[in-house]
Formats: structure tokens, C-alpha cells, sequence
């Protein structure tokens, strides 16, 4: 059974590029002695992003602001984005403003305020209108000091980051779109857009609505495709309709899980049963002996 896990308003995927353990490290003993932002970005041969910021013309304006954290997307995030696409966004200086600044955090966050965040904390960025959302996923037992990962947007934020005389850089994997934390960005929405039309026939069954959040609560959907709602034994879709608030609260967990946050074992879901999760390195998370396929 294919499943699709989706966090509320938003999926993510990435691609491995530094190593992404015990992201604390940085790499000056000293603010005072360390390069401005955009220096370092071309030390770190970012030359994608400083194309874009130069076209764009923030890279004189991020020059002269003192006091800010950017999470910069390294050459190879910029590739994965589909050509069409970019090239959309290049003719459009809006959009592209419009990206570029959603990466810019106004304060300077430390790695030391980082890992006292307790789960979740939203930011608010450049761009103005849409905020990003940074997890802290630590291993069982672990302290409140000792994050084990971190992700913006679900994007893995590298353990290279690099403190300046006029912000922090936080080195990501993947280009961060507004458009994921959009408030119109809904689970329905969501669902449309992926072609999971039984699993709507549930979410209509019940009444709700694109805005919906169905638990009140930070929230993340294991969801079922299609097809494996088609290969369950003949009546058994029919009675799962007969009861669709059971059906979803078994594939409904708590908090906002991206992929980086999933480890091997058993998840409670709403409905008080668990889910057993298994992470095989180098390959997608499964969950019941069920492969996801996409996050």
C-alpha cells in the first residue's frame, strides 16, 4: 500500500548534500573575526544564490543590513528545481523577489536559541506575508540542548553554518516556496493536487471544509493512495464509509512530521492505535510494511 504523508500545508522532499548530524557546529570562535554574509556565500561557492540575490539586487541590501539570518540553498537545491519552472521564476522579478527574501529571517538566530526550541517555532521573514516553519527533532531521551536535527520547511539544514560580523548562515538542501505555508495551502488542496480522490470522498462524507483542521492541533496525514484503497478485499472501502472519522483518525498523528522527523518504531495515531514506522537508510520511510511514496 502506497501512502502519501503530508504535514499540514505542506509536503517536502530533499536530496542529501552535507552531512546532516549535529547541526550545533560552526565554524568561528568569534563573530568579530568572521566574514559578512554575502563574503561568505561566495567562500562557500553559493554562486546560484549570489546570481540571484545580484539580479535582484538584495545583495545590496542584505550588505547593509546588520542583524539577520538567511538559510541558503546550495547550488545543487537550485538545480532540482524543474527547468520550466525556473526559468518562470526568472522572468518574473516579483516571484523571484518575492523567494529570495522568504529565506531572509530579520533577527540573528543563534544555534544556542535554536535548540532551545521545545518542537516548532514559526519565523517571520523578509517576504512579510508568509512565515516559515522551523522543527526540532530529537532522538528519545535526548535533552532540551542536544537537537539531534533540524529542518526549515522541512528542508534539512546542514551541520556547516557560519557565523558573521552581520548575521548567521544556515546552509539548506532545498529552495524554500512561499507557496507551502500559503494559508490556502490546505490538506484538501493538498489532496486534489495529488489525485486522492477516495480519500476526499472521506474528508466530503464528514462535511469538511478546505479550511479544516480537523484535530485542532499541529498534524500530520499518513494518506492512503488510490490504488490502496483499491486493493483492499471486496466491502471492505464500503464499510470503511460507514464510519469515515474512524478511518481518518487512524492515519492522523500529532505534530508536524516531515521525513527527518520520522524514526523506526511505534506512532500513536488519534484513534489510540500505533503505526509502526521503519527507516531504512538510503531509502523511503515505511510505515506498516507500507511504502511512502513521497513526502
Amino acid at each position: 500500500m502506497k501512502l502519501l504523508i503530508i504535514s499540514v500545508l505542506l509536503t517536502a522532499a530533499s536530496a542529501q548534500i552535507f552531512n546532516s548530524t549535529n547541526y550545533l557546529n560552526y565554524n568561528s570562535s568569534s563573530e568579530d573575526n568572521c566574514e559578512n554574509v554575502l563574503t561568505v556565500l561566495k567562500n562557500r561557492g553559493l554562486t546560484t544564490l549570489l546570481g540571484l540575490l545580484a539580479k535582484t539586487e538584495l545583495d545590496s541590501v542584505l550588505g547593509g543590513l546588520d542583524g539577520f539570518t538567511i538559510f541558503a540553498p546550495t547550488n545543487e537545491a537550485f538545480e532540482a528545481i524543474d527547468s520550466k519552472v525556473f526559468q518562470m521564476i526568472l522572468g518574473s522579478p516579483d516571484l523571484l523577489n518575492q523567494i529570495i527574501l522568504y529565506h531572509v529571517v530579520p533577527p540573528k538566530m543563534s544555534p544556542t536559541w535554536i535548540s532551545a526550541l521545545l518542537f516548532e517555532y514559526y519565523l517571520p521573514t523578509l517576504q512579510g506575508e508568509i512565515p516559515l516553519r522551523l522543527n526540532v527533532y530529537r532522538k528519545k531521551g535526548s535533552s532540551i540542548v542536544s537537537g539531534e536535527i533540524v529542518t526549515v520547511n522541512g528542508a534539512l539544514i546542514f551541520d556547516s553554518l557560519q557565523v558573521c560580523n552581520n548575521g548567521y548562515v544556515y546552509f539548506i538542501e532545498k529552495v524554500l516556496n512561499p507557496r507551502d505555508l500559503a494559508p490556502d495551502n490546505t490538506q484538501i488542496e493538498v489532496l486534489k493536487n495529488n489525485g486522492f480522490t477516495t480519500l476526499l470522498k472521506f474528508y466530503e462524507i464528514l462535511g469538511l471544509t478546505p479550511e479544516v483542521n480537523i484535530f485542532f492541533r499541529y498534524e500530520t496525514l499518513f494518506a492512503p493512495t488510490d490504488e490502496a484503497f483499491a486493493a483492499l478485499p471486496p466491502g471492505t472501502l464500503e464499510s470503511l464509509f460507514a464510519n469515515p472519522r474512524a478511518l481518518l483518525r487512524n492515519h492522523f498523528i500529532s505534530g508536524t512530521f516531515y521525513k527527518y522527523g520520522l524514526v523506526s518504531g511505534p506512532v500513536p495515531t488519534y484513534s489510540g492505535l500505533n503505526v509502526e514506522v521503519e527507516v531504512i537508510p538510503g531509502r523511503r520511510r515505511h510505515i506498516r510494511q507500507c511504502q511512502c511514496c513521497s513526502f
